[in-house]
């Protein structure tokens, strides 16, 4: 049996390949206690990759946030960014998930996007970038 640490690897791996083919960019975060996703590109796509997450044994209680038009891409050149465990993300999700109000969709967004883009400035751990 593969570890946690190993087995996430391996769906972020194989993840960001299909993100990559589909040409659906985002973001995946992770918690001890909650994965959040942000997904962005065409709707056939998106709705793909949404049917084959739904469909995997390993996800309980997937919940939609949003789902609307966009007008471009927020994550270019991001298959897939991805987080580990991270106490105030989990803090930040679990709000989210309790009220699923507006402002703390776009309050999670913000903290997604501005996560990419100090991994992308620094290069550093806090994010690994898509392949």
């Amino acid at each position: 049996m593969p570890s946690q640490s190993a087995e996430i690897d391996q769906i972020v791996a194989v993840s960001a390949r299909r993100n990559a083919q589909l040409g659906i960019r985002g973001s995946l975060l992770f918690t001890e206690r909650h994965f959040a996703q942000l997904l962005e590109g065409p709707r056939d796509a998106v709705e793909e990759v949404m049917l084959s997450i739904e469909s995997d044994h390993r996800h309980e209680q997937v919940t939609v946030i949003e789902r609307r038009p966009i007008d471009g891409y927020r994550f270019v050149g991001w298959s897939l960014s991805y987080w580990g465990d991270a106490g105030y993300v989990d803090a930040q999700i679990g709000k989210l998930l309790e009220s699923r109000a507006a402002d703390e969709v776009g309050d999670l967004y913000m903290l997604i996007q501005r996560m990419a883009q100090e991994s992308r400035k620094a290069g550093s751990p806090i994010g690994r970038p898509s392949l």
